[in-house]
């Protein structure tokens, strides 16, 4: 029982530590700081990867409490900490869901951050665009002494432009 509380608790400090890399990732993708956004984004991958790698540690603890109990291999975490809340032990289900909390705020971070790196690119997208329009119109100064507008190709960049 120590050792799952001791990965459930580790697990635990992993998403917190992913969560407050996403809030300052919102800052930053707000200010549009790419550098910040880079090292951010090295340092998620980081944190993934170990709760990754931590979590089959975990789901072992959790079979071989599972199978202490004497329940069916296929119970969840939930139904675990149900039962030793039953008993008069509640730390597994507070962790449980502390758990679950963080969880939904990491989820709902993801989906703003997702969604601010979205109309990020749209609207640099559509600079973009805007600007390869203006660069692709020439004003040529005609032989009549005015300025005539022709298409031109991209690759050549009128000074006035």
């Amino acid at each position: 029982m120590k050792r799952l509380i001791t990965a459930l608790e580790l697990q635990l400090s992993m998403l917190e530590e992913l969560y407050s890399l996403l809030k300052q990732e919102t800052g930053e993708l707000s200010d549009i700081h790419l550098a910040a956004m880079a090292d951010i984004t090295m340092r998620k991958e980081n944190v993934s990867s170990r709760i990754e790698s931590h979590t089959k540690a975990l789901l072992a603890e959790i079979e071989q409490a599972v199978s202490r109990e004497g329940l069916p291999p296929k119970t969840s975490l939930g139904e675990l900490a149900a039962r030793f809340s039953t008993k008069g032990n509640r730390v597994l289900s507070d962790l449980h869901a502390q758990l679950n909390n963080i969880a939904s705020q990491v989820k709902q971070l993801l989906a703003l951050n997702r969604e601010i790196a979205e109309r990020f690119a749209a609207s640099i997208g559509s600079s973009l665009e805007l600007l390869s329009r203006v660069i692709n119109q020439s004003n040529v100064y005609g032989a009549s002494g005015g300025y005539q507008q022709r298409p031109t190709g991209s690759v050549i960049i009128n000074r006035e432009a």
